[in-house]
């Protein structure tokens, strides 16, 4: 809860099934800093309307005596957000964008066509459409309150945040977007490695300079967090205070400038999709409207016949599942992982995909994450999975499964087997199964034709779910005999084997 008195940590709301906290629901996690009831006149309500798939937080700001209310970073889906202001009974006046980002379609746009709302962005953000300039120093209000535009490159070229304050003027909440998150930053190579070192620069002076005057109990609200491809966080929570992070968040604690850099730029890979992304949220992306488009039940034989045309079959089991039976050529991309940001790093933006696997609600869910990436090519789903597949007469295909146990005895048997390693490179150097190759999952399909096709391939990963990605990716490359590890890496430390160790 924020107030005039000061911040207070956050406590969150019971789960509201119309706002989607369940797990298994299709629309955005919400959560509020107020545990229910009327809040204290005069103070702000702040709700987080997470999208954990992206391992991004977004925030509805609001007013309750005044009745207004303004989103901050929104999701492309945006019936969150205009169903919890008519729940609270208040307007959204405006839209806030702490930058263009590369990880998620803005809903920003569709606040303006749903409710009138006005978008707000820095003046150099270089959107081609209509929108409110701000400038360091500008303001947004709020009913009796007040959001500063505050410069925080470092991110981004053209990053701002916005400082919440009370009526007195006394600073309440910063909303940080990537500037700070909870014990880091967003990255800063986004824009390429000649940018990145300058953006970098750009970030210490952003932590050390521009920010350095905050009080230690401004309550921090960052967009990205734990699991965000943008920036690396260890911590699973969605908020902290400026005396926290100056604390504990190495790149405060850090004050020296080469030390900040080296922890900057030490970044792995990100998703194929961001490519492209800030250039779509720059030109506005298609509209969608308060409702998604429904999913279209296909049959077998419409599935088929789209497959034969050049559609992705994406199916959303768990790899265990999939092991078991599934459609030859598909893609395993199961719904206990990041689907959305594996389906933009390994197939590419536009073509047609038909969902596979799950239940309905899984296919609705999934569906809303790929349009909060852009991806607005999903045909539909195949109507009764792959039973319907089978009993139409089609081919179902199977991998074994197996433990990395299996996988250490297979080796000490020397028994021919090719063992593929597709976890990070950061994760590879630390440690690696003997005589394994290390191929990270997006560039099997250009690498696979390296591999020999004469014995077993044994796939594994950290724990399992970016070796079952790689294991259909194998079978596209015209790979037969596939084995999927599903066990944890860890398991070959606690079995008490050798590993390599590079250097």
């Amino acid at each position: 809860m924020v107030s005039a008195r000061g911040f207070e940590p956050p406590r969150v709301a019971p789960p509201d099934p119309k706002s989607g906290a369940s797990p298994s629901s299709a629309t955005p996690t919400c959560d509020s800093s107020f545990s229910g009831g009327r809040e204290p006149r005069g103070e702000p309500r702040i709700d987080i309307v997470a999208a954990p798939e992206l391992g991004n937080s977004t925030f509805l700001v609001s007013d309750p005596d005044a009745g207004v209310a303004l989103a901050i970073d929104p999701l492309r889906d945006v019936d969150g957000y205009l169903g919890l202001a008519e729940r609270l009974g208040v307007r959204i006046t405006h839209a806030l964008e702490t930058h263009v980002h590369n990880d998620f379609v803005s809903g920003s746009r569709e606040l303006e066509a749903e409710v009138g709302a006005t978008i707000c962005a820095a003046e150099d953000s270089g959107l081609e459409f209509r929108f409110q300039p701000l400038r360091e120093g500008d303001e947004v209000p709020l009913g009796r309150w007040r959001l500063r535009c505050r410069r925080t490159p470092g991110h981004t070229p053209n990053h701002v945040a916005f400082l919440l304050s009370a009526e007195s003027g006394r600073p309440l909440a910063l909303f940080s977007g990537g500037a700070l998150m909870v014990g880091s930053i967003a990255r800063t190579d986004l824009f390429g490695p000649h940018l990145a070192t300058h953006l970098a620069l750009e970030a210490f002076r952003t932590l050390h300079v521009r920010l350095r005057n905050l009080p230690d109990d401004v309550a921090i609200y960052p967009t990205h967090g734990a699991g965000s491809f943008c920036g690396a966080s260890s911590s699973g929570e969605r908020t902290t205070t400026m005396g926290r992070e100056r604390l504990t968040n190495p790149f405060l604690t850090t004050t020296e400038l080469m030390p900040f850099i080296a922890r900057a730029l030490h970044q792995g890979p990100f998703p194929a999709y961001y490519r492209d992304m800030a250039t779509i949220n720059r030109n506005g992306a298609n509209l969608l409207g308060r409702h998604l488009p429904s999913l279209k039940r296909l049959s077998a034989d419409l599935t088929d016949y789209h497959l034969k045309l050049g559609a992705a079959i994406v199916d959303v089991r768990s790899g265990r599942e999939y092991d078991r039976a599934h459609i030859p050529g598909s893609y395993n991309v199961g719904l206990e992982g990041p689907v959305s940001a594996w389906v933009g790093w390994i197939i590419e933006r536009g073509r047609p995909l038909i969902l596979v696997g799950g239940s309905r609600a899984d296919h609705e869910l999934v569906h809303r994450q790929l349009l909060r990436i852009g991806y607005d090519s999903v045909l539909g789903e195949l109507d009764g999975g792959i039973e319907a597949w089978s009993a139409s007469g089609r081919t179902l295909t199977s991998f074994q499964t197996a433990e990395v146990a299996d996988l250490a005895s297979w080796i000490l048997s020397a028994e021919p087997m090719t063992v593929v390693d597709v976890r990070y490179e950061d994760e590879w150097v630390h440690g690696h199964v003997p005589g394994s190759v290390h191929l990270a999952v997006p560039d099997i399909p250009h690498h696979a034709h390296e591999l020999p096709r004469t014995a077993p391939v044994a796939v594994h990963c950290g724990v399992g779910y970016r070796a079952a990605i790689a294991a259909s990716l194998l079978e596209q490359a015209g790979f037969r005999n596939i084995v999927h590890v599903v066990g944890a890496y860890s398991d070959w430390d606690q079995l008490h084997l050798a590993a390599t160790v590079p250097g």
